[in-house]
């Protein structure tokens, strides 16, 4: 009774260590105030789907930006606008999205590599979701709510149902059906650059064609073929969908793959991703190596190469597009962290065994809980963004009604910038108030200037009352005036 006791509260301490680190890499950073302006664009737009307002085929932002928003398909914005359908509009959900759905991540890779091992697999999921923390990448989108999160989700799905299939012998028209489903899921969430599970089943007779015939490859690909061409004539035969995808491909895809979006930066992705790999397989290494007196032997199996070629197919073809944000190749990173799981699980599991036990974990979840409290006392009313905006609006607490548009006048570069060339102040004010700006200054019920443009932007004090805090940092809002 007391060794199943034990192992109870080392397995306990084990998932708690997981949490910890989980909390002090990604949830403490969505303590302060302030969103990324993608976050904000896209949180706006579930809004008022929520509400009614916008429909699966018809997002739209403001009427200046993004009246027609075709930067994205649509589920993604559907997936945040379900809790907002819930719980209503309120902040919390911008906050915890992200996090939940980082929660809901964990339990596929877990899903997964509950599948392909069955030596090692507690300290296998726990290494898995710890090399998955260990991409900084990791924290900075799920902090950020993007839209390669739900993306990754519907992929995740897709490898787990193909591997549920192919491991376990299971119904191939089901599972081709499950499959295909998880991949048109992701394709409307982020477009082409998910559909790289489709790749999964050669792979896997690649590595696996002794117990997964070429033949039965080709039947798998049949039924997904024919699964995916239905979905794919059902975007084409119905108007919206047809005219929504087809505007999208030609401004997004295209003209990312131009060069007409802006950047240049080919490789930069695969930079990133090969120095993150880098220091965490030769920290690994060296770790194991050090606690073993020894350089280790690490089993390079097949299941590792199957996904870090899962892992590869999500990346490499990211470099066609000189436009790169280190976030694109977050769909790929539970591929690498369960791969190298695989690859050290076994070396970890008599490093734990031996050499640390269970107070060290004890102690160091201690030391995590202590670290947790202090960095998120810190944190606490305080910014990450948008300092000026929260200083002047939300902390200020200037009320503005709903869906109303804020004339603005300013009279130097840097205030103009920052109106109506950079898209923060837009997305803050749609988010927090559905309001928008306009330049027609003096013909809305709010008008807003800037502390350094008021020279040149003073408002009539017979017209407009002044709403905003005297202290005020930078933003200076008024209301006009009722007769």
């Amino acid at each position: 009774m007391n060794s199943t006791k034990k192992n109870l509260m080392k397995n306990f301490n084990l998932y708690l260590l997981i949490f910890l680190l989980y909390f002090v890499t990604t949830i403490i950073r969505v303590i302060p105030d302030g969103f990324h302006p993608d976050s904000l664009v896209y949180m706006s737009m579930a809004v008022d789907m929520a509400d009614g307002t916008s429909s699966f085929w018809h997002l739209h932002f403001t009427d200046e930006l993004f009246n027609n928003f075709y930067e994205h398909p649509p589920l993604g914005i559907v997936t945040m606008a379900i809790p907002f359908y819930i719980f209503g509009d309120t902040l919390l959900v911008d906050k915890l999205y992200g996090i939940v759905f980082g929660i809901f991540i964990a339990l596929l890779i877990s899903a997964i590599v509950g599948l392909v091992l069955k030596k090692h697999k507690r300290n296998a999921l726990l290494l898995a979701l710890f090399y998955f923390l260990a991409f900084p990448i990791t924290s900075n989108t799920l902090e950020n709510n993007l839209l390669e999160i739900p993306a990754t989700l519907f992929i995740l799905f897709s490898v787990y149902f193909f591997l549920k299939y192919a491991l376990l012998n299971l119904n191939r028209t089901l599972y081709a059906t499950l499959f295909s489903l998880s991949i048109f899921g992701a394709f409307l969430v982020k477009g082409p650059v998910t559909i790289f599970p489709l790749a999964v089943p050669f792979f896997y007779f690649l590595l696996f064609s002794n117990i997964y015939s070429f033949k039965e490859m080709l039947r798998f690909y049949g039924f997904t073929a024919l699964f995916s061409l239905l979905l794919i004539s059902a975007l084409y035969f119905y108007p919206e969908s047809n005219h929504y995808i087809s505007t999208y491909f030609h401004n997004q895809i295209i003209s990312s793959i131009d060069g007409s979006r802006g950047g240049n930066e080919h490789f930069k992705l695969i930079s990133q991703l090969l120095t993150d790999i880098s220091a965490i397989f030769f920290i690994s290494f060296l770790s194991v190596s050090i606690s073993q007196k020894k350089f280790a032997k690490l089993p390079f199996s097949k299941l590792f190469w199957l996904f870090i070629l899962i892992g590869l197919s999500g990346s490499l073809p990211l470099e066609v597009s000189p436009r790169q944000h280190d976030y694109y190749i977050f769909p790929s990173l539970a591929f690498f962290a369960i791969a190298f799981a695989i690859l050290f699980v076994q070396e970890v599991s008599t490093l734990l065994k031996k050499l640390y036990g269970y107070k060290f974990i004890v102690l160091l979840n201690t030391i995590l809980v202590i670290t947790s409290i202090i960095i998120t006392t810190d944190k606490l009313n305080s910014n990450s963004r948008y300092k000026n905006f929260y200083n002047d609006f939300i902390k200020a607490n200037v009320d503005i009604k709903t869906d109303s548009k804020i004339g603005t006048c300013v009279s130097n570069p840097e205030d103009y910038a920052k109106f109506y060339n950079n898209i923060g102040l837009k997305a803050n004010l749609k988010r927090h108030y559905r309001a928008e700006i306009t330049k027609n200054g003096r013909e809305q019920e709010y008008y807003l200037t800037t502390k350094s443009s008021l020279k040149d932007c003073q408002p009539d004090e017979t017209k407009y009352l002044f709403i905003g805090q005297e202290n005020a940092s930078y933003y200076l809002i008024y209301r006009k005036l009722t007769n």
